[in-house]
């Protein structure tokens, strides 16, 4: 155990790693112990999910830092007083886990008192020092958002006597909702833009190929695209995207007002949102509220 400050880059890495895989066990373990309640047990299953996800990222920043033999000192050193108000709670938590019963209402406080510790800033501290690593950066920080965002939800859903002490609502904002708009046609691909930008921040191109280029680069929560477009069309465009990045079938939204039955079907065999052209307002809202709790 590293008694002193640390403050080395790979150092910290490591420590962060190591912390989000604890955590990971021991939402898995509380989700084995609760299995009687299933959409409890479901709940922490996704969080340890979540968990190993966030340490495969630190594994990458590691991965990284060593291929570029990169040795640097943070702005700030993780002492031993902060490290302990994070490693604490959570050994007393899986002490807990490890006797005979532990209560819902003191997973739910373990749960909050993780989360709002000093390891999520640290943590994106550590994903906002990767700018090389823009793309997986901004993925990571839209991860931790929609976490704790899930946290959130589920806390607001229970009854008071099962609330934690500590308002996990409070913990600020990491990521705002970003979207790509791709349509040739500029009228339409303003008022998409227009739309969106009540949801989040927004970015628009004129085809496929920008398009490509754009999630090659960056993170999109939402991609809303045309079919048929002149160069890439739609479909072409969504292939090479997800052959970029598999887990963006889940992020697109297609409209057109020439829906054959052949694009219908290879668009529900994808399960992929779509809309005909002319579309509601009300329905192209709702179908993108639909897509972001995915």
């Amino acid at each position: 155990m590293v008694t002193s400050a640390i403050a080395d880059i790979g150092d910290v890495v490591s420590w962060v790693e190591s912390i989000e895989q604890f955590v990971g066990r021991l939402y898995t373990s509380a989700a084995k112990a609760f299995a009687n309640d299933k959409p409890f047990s479901k709940f922490l299953a996704g969080l340890a999910e979540d968990e190993q996800s966030h340490a495969e990222f630190m594994s990458m920043v590691s991965a990284y830092l060593r291929e570029k033999e990169k040795r640097c000192i943070l702005d700030i050193a993780l002492d031993r007083k902060t490290r302990d108000r994070v490693e604490t709670p959570l050994k007393k938590f899986e002490e807990h886990l490890a006797g005979k019963s532990i209560s819902k209402r003191r997973v739910v406080e373990y749960m909050a008192r993780a989360e709002s510790s000093e390891l999520n800033p640290v943590f994106l501290y550590i994903v906002g020092k990767f700018g090389e690593m823009n793309r997986e950066a901004e993925r990571m920080t839209a991860e931790i958002q929609s976490h704790l965002s899930r946290i959130q939800d589920y806390i607001n859903i229970l009854s008071q006597d099962l609330k934690p002490s500590i308002d996990v609502g409070t913990l600020p904002a990491v990521w705002e909702e970003k979207f790509l708009v791709v349509d040739d046609h500029e009228p339409l691909r303003e008022l998409v833009f227009s739309l969106l930008s009540r949801r989040g921040t927004v970015e628009a191109v004129a085809g496929g190929g920008y398009g490509l280029e754009m999630v090659r680069e960056h993170f999109y929560n939402g991609i809303v695209s045309d079919i048929e477009m002149p160069g890439m069309d739609g479909f072409e465009f969504y292939r090479q995207a997800v052959e970029c990045d598999p887990k963006l079938k889940k992020h697109f939204l297609f409209y057109s007002a020439d829906i054959t039955p052949e694009r219908e079907a290879y668009m529900k065999k994808n399960k992929l949102h779509f809309l005909r052209k002319p579309f509601a307002l009300g329905e192209f809202m709702d179908t993108i509220d639909q897509l972001l709790q995915q």
